[in-house]
């Protein structure tokens, strides 16, 4: 990452932001909250801050003051903001709206929500202000077909697509300082770097200043100049990045940094208090574990569109499977077909039979008394091709699902105590009220929760926490195969780290088979003992975790991991970039082994040959993920 402005040129210049002593608090029972305390820094014509923090660290809070914003019941209990030389809260209403996107814009984390549906993404930008045309602003952030993409409406565009537009939408009037929200949170890695890359270059070519937000010390390290350490509100490290990341003086950011996943983890991590690191090597799957679920030959459509084409995988008892590739290419697609939330157009998808559901079928006497008792009588009882609402109950028990978002996956009116007990009574698996609500929060404590949080509605619990719930909620059923969906995404890092050695723990525990979906690289190579890596709906590479991130045999995983971003500023590329290619598999001849592997059970290739001329299109930050 190279700086914008030089160290010896920023001397004698003035600072573009400069926050002194700010302090910030909300009304609460008659009484102020403090949420920031005393926060002082500075942002230099150029230069790229970070401010970094677990939730509830108080960066967000800071980052919303230069444009002005504060929480409904929050207000300034002291200190000041200024920004290009205006004291923001001394500023009459008419200069602070022209404060806000003339001199100061942000970037929001989720540009899908921030953009008006029902609006084209032209008239969009045009409203934001500023004399540049709107075909020039689309050119300037890297968007291809400037004209026709003006036209569109923000649902027709891929997520990277639309945090261009939002880029475009903030440096259209020309601000001097962008405010960016964690703007990368929930995009894959391609499209990460890509964005970044952009922001980077906008920087360089507009002389912008930038407040970055972010619970991403990758992103941190490859963009900023200066970090700035927050804990309750009050700043515990500020430091130049490169000296920040090769020696913090604070214990809570050596645990920070300490708490990330890097792409040479063989494992994960155990954090002391101190920052100290420790590795736990994975599970040992034992070479007779039964297949959990088998996937043969899927195809997945979405009207004439094929968003997975000739899928096969296996996942074992006791073993996690990662699914791994860019936006659009077929990843939660399978995720959600697996669960019965899609139907698959062709080939087979079924629950391993040796662990069949005889001893569940007094939970589901209906099925019982028109199927039999056991698997064996009915050739459908472990078909996972069909939706859930037609597979048998005994089945949807054993296939649970843990959602990306805990916070849009629990009833906001209802304890999470009762997200719990529903499908203990929905699956029959407890015989009275009182034996569900023991099961209930004996479930909430298996989870490594206090059960006392039964009670507690959604709102009232921490991120991590309402995942932790989630995860409750999928056990209920007593399932034996766990579909993770981005569960760790908007975590905060040490938060991440406590929710992925809780899966962890539970596969060990309960034999669990688990799909683990993911676009962090580095928290897949962690927990995973084998991954799928899926190219527009297509597996490309696939093989143990270890065997496939030490020696990425198809240009497309070298590409994944190029763009990875490791907790360094002085990291470049993880592996070389990918050469240009195509892909060379033919039916009948669509792979080769790898390393000397078996083709049966070890590290594999899909077939592809050097390209001559233009990269190919996935390969362009600019084109549109397939979606």
């Amino acid at each position: 990452m190279t700086a914008a402005v030089s160290v010896d040129s920023l001397v004698s210049v003035n600072p573009l932001v400069s926050v002194h002593s700010l302090s910030v608090a909300y009304r609460s029972g008659g009484a102020d909250v403090p949420v920031v305390r005393e926060v002082s820094l500075e942002v230099l014509p150029g230069q790229t801050l970070a401010l970094v923090g677990e939730s509830g660290s108080g960066k967000s809070t800071v980052a919303a003051t230069l444009l002005g914003h504060l929480r409904h019941g929050s207000r300034v209990t002291g200190g000041s903001v200024q920004v290009a030389g205006s004291d923001v809260f001394a500023l009459p209403a008419r200069e602070l709206r022209r404060l806000r996107g003339g001199t100061v814009a942000m970037v929001a984390q989720n540009a899908g929500q921030a953009l008006t549906p029902s609006m084209r993404i032209g008239r969009q930008i045009a409203e934001a202000g500023g004399d540049v045309p709107v075909v020039d602003l689309l050119e300037q952030v890297r968007l291809p077909r400037p004209a026709e993409l003006a036209r569109r409406y923000p649902h027709e565009l891929s997520g990277g697509q639309q945090q261009r537009v939002a880029i475009a939408m903030a440096v259209a009037a020309r601000p001097k300082v962008l405010v960016l929200d964690e703007p990368t949170t929930g995009l894959d890695v391609v499209t990460q770097r890509g964005v970044l890359d952009l922001i980077s270059a906008l920087r360089d070519e507009l002389g912008l200043s930038a407040v970055l937000v972010s619970h991403d010390l990758g992103v941190v390290a490859h963009m900023a100049d200066e970090v700035t350490v927050l804990r309750s509100g009050r700043v515990v490290e500020a430091a130049p990045t490169g000296r920040l990341f090769a020696a913090p003086q604070d214990p809570y950011t050596r645990r920070l940094l300490a708490s990330v996943p890097r792409l040479d983890d063989e494992g994960l991590a155990r954090v002391g208090e101190a920052g100290e690191r420790e590795v736990r090597p994975k599970a040992v799957i034992p070479e007779g574990a039964p297949v959990a679920v088998a996937a043969r030959d899927v195809t997945i459509d979405y009207g004439s569109s094929r968003a997975v084409d000739g899928v096969s995988f296996d996942v074992r008892r006791g073993e996690v499977l990662a699914l791994v590739g860019e936006s659009g290419s077929g990843k939660s697609t399978l995720a959600w077909t697996l669960a019965g939330l899609r139907t698959p157009s062709g080939g087979t998808m079924t629950h391993d039979p040796a662990h069949g559901l005889a001893h569940d079928s007094a939970h589901d006497p209906a099925h019982a008394s028109s199927h039999g008792s056991a698997r064996g009588s009915d050739p459908r009882a472990g078909d996972l091709a069909r939706p859930a609402g037609k597979r048998p109950l005994a089945l949807r028990r054993r296939v649970q699902l843990v959602f990306q978002n805990a916070d849009t996956s629990l009833n906001p009116r209802r304890s999470v105590g009762d997200a719990v007990r529903r499908p203990l009574r929905f699956f029959g698996t407890a015989d009275s009220r009182a034996e569900t609500a023991a099961r209930a929060r004996q479930l909430i404590s298996d989870v490594r929760l206090d059960p006392a949080l039964a009670e507690r509605l959604p709102a009232q619990l921490s991120g991590g926490q309402r995942q932790r719930i989630g995860i409750a909620r999928a056990l209920a059923g007593e399932p034996d195969v766990l579909i993770a969906d981005e569960i760790t995404t908007a975590l905060d890092v040490s938060v991440q780290a406590d929710v992925l050695r809780l899966l962890d723990d539970l596969r060990r525990e309960r034999e669990l088979a688990c799909l683990f979906i993911s676009h962090d690289l580095a928290v897949v190579r962690g927990i995973a003992d084998r991954v799928v890596v899926l190219w527009r709906g297509v597996v490309v590479e696939e093989g143990p975790t270890d065997a496939v991130f030490t020696a990425p045999g198809h240009p497309y995983t070298r590409q994944l991991m190029a763009a990875a971003l490791e907790p360094d500023p002085q990291a470049r590329f993880v592996v070389e970039p990918a050469p240009e290619w195509a892909d060379a598999a033919e039916a009948g001849d669509l792979w080769v082994a790898h390393e000397g592997a078996a083709p049966a059970g070890g590290h594999r290739v899909r077939r592809w040959r050097a390209a001559t001329g233009a990269k190919t299109p996935h390969l362009s930050p600019t084109t549109k993920e397939p979606s």
